[in-house]
């Protein structure tokens, strides 16, 4: 008891010393998502790296001070099978990286230009944590849109880095199979989620990357239209909106989520929504263009509601 009382005395101690300690510590939802009021704050610190993902026309006329213009890309690759939005190869995702100006310390910060660009942003981020630096990325809420509209400072310039030096670590259980989404199909733990738009899910209107219409059997559908707030700022719901949003379809604590889509965008957001509220989720790459495309995989038209 006294050793355990004199580390408490003595954190705030350090912390009364050293006051910028408190400011260093960022104000997140699930150390997922980061206010622009906390940003702001922290736009000075040196570990800061900013990654914007939009048009880059619109780039050039503003945007965050520090941050800096990506495209996801160079990271989204078509494979043997002709399945289009695969991750690529370890080192070409690293030089990537890279090239970004990622270090292993670097804090990363995902800013989305808008609505659309939530679905790339949260691509991205997927990719960062396939890649095993998911534990220093985190997802500014409501982007560049509730930034500017807060009346916080843009610029036109172009801040000048280096090229980094990370070492990225590939972590495999973040996506699965198509084989393996197949022997979980009827597992009570598993809930396979398809992220796209309701009428793709149904099959009421084909999918453009797909042989045939309708979901993997079994999945129910999220599209991630549900994700954030219906207005201009495209912030994403409040952690009881989206708990109650999945818990809809009995998805609990002992769950299991596959996420999916057409081809692997649209269930990016699920995936960042489902590692949001700290449930366990997989990512299938392949998507509905992988499994329609093999006439022996089970499709149904027929929505799963709440179970």
């Amino acid at each position: 008891m006294k050793l355990n009382r004199h580390l408490f005395l003595l954190s705030v101690l350090i912390i009364t010393c050293n006051p910028g300690l408190l400011s260093q510590v960022p104000q997140r939802l699930n150390d997922l998502l980061v206010s622009t009021e906390w940003l702001e704050k922290n736009l000075e610190d040196s570990l800061l790296v900013i990654l914007h993902y939009g048009m880059k026309t619109e780039f050039g006329k503003e945007h965050i001070p520090g941050a800096r213009y990506i495209s996801i890309f160079d990271l989204l690759v078509k494979d043997e099978q002709g399945i289009r939005h695969e991750f690529p190869d370890e080192q070409t995702m690293e030089q990537a990286f890279r090239s970004w100006g990622l270090n292993n310390n670097s804090k990363i910060i995902i800013c989305y230009q808008d609505g659309n660009a939530i679905r790339w942003a949260a691509r991205l981020f997927l990719t960062l944590d396939y890649a095993g630096l998911g534990n220093q990325v985190v997802m500014l809420n409501g982007g560049l849109k509730a930034w500017r509209e807060e009346g916080r400072p843009v610029t036109q310039g172009v801040t000048a880095f280096q090229e980094g030096t990370v070492d990225i670590k590939i972590r495999d259980e973040v996506r699965v199979s198509k084989e393996e989404v197949l022997a979980m199909l009827h597992r009570e733990d598993v809930v396979i989620v398809d992220a796209r738009p309701g009428e793709r899910y149904d099959g009421t209107i084909a999918d453009n990357d797909s042989t045939r219409a309708g979901h993997i059997e079994g999945a129910v559908n999220i599209p991630i239209s549900n994700l954030t707030l219906d207005d201009s700022t495209h912030l994403f719901k409040t952690e009881h909106d989206l708990r109650k949003l999945f818990e809809d379809y009995k998805i609990s604590s002992e769950s299991l989520i596959i996420t999916y889509c057409g081809t692997g965008i649209l269930a990016s957001a699920d995936y960042f929504a489902a590692r949001l509220l700290g449930y366990r989720v997989r990512f299938y790459d392949g998507s509905f263009q992988e499994w329609a495309s093999d006439e022996s995989l089970p499709i149904s038209n027929t929505a799963t509601g709440v179970r």
